[in-house]
């Protein structure tokens, strides 16, 4: 499944890897439990993964749903 929301820029997904296998670019990618990480992301290579926040206090979730957002990347 893949939802995206075009005011906030991001996408909802089952699984995150399956959607981020050949994508370019810096991800803030956000688990059903809250765990925030920070994923990179180049063709050919693998992805680098860095949790960047604890879970957040959330009530059990309602699906497994993944949320995708894209970061911007500052021009050279």
């Amino acid at each position: 499944m893949i939802d995206i929301n075009r005011r906030k820029h991001t996408m909802e997904v089952d699984n995150p890897a399956e959607m981020l296998r050949n994508a370019e670019g810096t991800f803030e990618v956000t688990s059903p439990f809250g765990h925030v990480f920070h994923v990179t992301c180049r063709p050919g290579t693998r992805m680098s993964v860095s949790e960047i926040s604890e879970p957040k206090r959330v009530q059990a979730p309602d699906g497994m749903i993944w949320r995708i957002r894209k970061l911007a990347v500052a021009a050279a």
